[in-house]
């Protein structure tokens, strides 16, 4: 499948030359990249996407007839089978288009796919995994949270025409997408998102006047398709549901950056054969494997820290130190569990040594390796 990759660019000019690095690193190569400037007033990139264009047939800029079109409208110029909208100063991973394009291919029912993020300050400090964190999955008959590196297929000739004035345009894209079949939420890491300075959500200042416009407007997004909220229906696909939780320990991995096929093992307590299986299919662009006994050199190493597994880390860690000495490990603690925090990175020091940390809302993530 041909993928449309639309960026529009607002006083950051600076970041043009980093964007198309990243998208000629995808491992799907049928795409194309439209591009604009939105009326930069600073920064403007027009001048550099221009040159990009002559030496790159795949690159087009899109003239915009009005400030925030492309924005609003990222079909505009496109002529690909899917749509994928990319912010100026995030990144894609290497592999989100082909993971992409696989489940658009195998589950035909969606429309329109988004993932988890790994959301950063402009410095590169981490704050959380976003997607799903405040959230419980399919507790609304639509899809309810912050649509990451989106993606939808071209089937959509206008979302918006000059009525909507503020930041909502993932909602009002998806909610359309909801209109003519399923979103797909992936429980993978495949975006990392930049809380910048200068994003038009975060302006600084607003009053009390402009949010009460900015909660008019998202009620004339979500009220577009009143039959979307029929209690009865869902307009998520559900079939990665079961496992979103067990996703999660998952999250912040390095194999999702990398362009090869990595080995990967799981561990987890008391894992059911139908979690393997919806596992297997999940992570299928890598070999995982669920026996930390096996006598295989793994690239990375995943322990969920549920249930009672934290009394038996010396029992998981043994086997492997013959095998995968200096192999990177990460370990995802809920912070919903009875462990006491203290005793767990002190049961984790004891075992592996050294190790970080990462708080992401009501979970840590801990970095270590045997």
């Amino acid at each position: 499948m041909k993928f449309s990759i639309s960026t529009s660019f607002y006083r950051r000019n600076h970041l043009v030359e980093t964007l198309y690095k990243q998208i000629l690193d995808q491992t799907h190569t049928d795409w194309e990249w439209i591009v604009t400037d939105d009326f930069s007033d600073y920064g403007n990139a027009k001048e550099q996407l221009l040159e990009i264009c002559v030496k790159d047939p795949r690159v087009k800029y899109y003239e915009q007839s009005r400030k925030k079109e492309c924005f609003y409208n990222p079909q505009r110029g496109t002529t690909g089978d899917i749509v994928i909208q990319l912010d100026s100063d995030d990144y894609a991973y290497p592999k989100t288009l082909e993971v992409y394009n696989h489940l658009f291919l195998k589950h035909p029912e969606v429309i329109g796919i988004c993932s988890l993020c790994d959301a950063r300050k402009p410095d590169g400090e981490f704050i959380e995994i976003q997607g799903a964190n405040g959230y419980v999955m399919g507790s609304s008959p639509t899809f309810n949270l912050t649509p990451m590196a989106r993606a939808w297929r071209n089937v959509i000739n206008s979302f918006d025409e000059g009525q909507m004035d503020y930041f909502q345009n993932d909602t009002n894209i998806v909610r359309h997408c909801e209109n003519l079949g399923k979103w797909l939420w992936l429980p993978r890491t495949f975006y990392q998102y930049y809380y910048s300075h200068d994003t038009f959500s975060r302006l600084p200042g607003r009053t009390n006047e402009e949010f009460d416009k900015i909660e008019v407007e998202r009620q004339y997004i979500e009220n577009k398709f009143p039959h979307l909220h029929d209690e009865n229906k869902c307009s998520l696909f559900m079939y990665y549901q079961p496992i979103y939780e067990l996703a999660r320990d998952f999250a912040f991995s390095d194999f999702n950056k990398s362009k090869t096929r990595k080995k990967l093992l799981y561990v987890k307590e008391n894992i059911k054969p139908f979690e393997r299986v919806l596992l297997k299919e999940l992570f299928f662009d890598h070999d995982l494997y669920f026996d930390e006994t096996l006598d295989i050199k793994f690239d990375e190493i995943f322990i969920s820290l549920s249930g009672n597994i934290i009394d038996y880390l010396p029992e998981i860690y043994n086997p492997l130190y013959k095998t995968n000495l200096n192999t990177p490990v990460k370990m995802r603690y809920n912070k919903s569990t009875d462990y006491n925090m203290s005793d767990v990175h002190s049961i984790i020091n004891n075992t592996f040594g050294n190790n970080g940390w990462h708080t992401s809302g009501f979970e840590i993530f801990f970095i270590t390796a045997i």
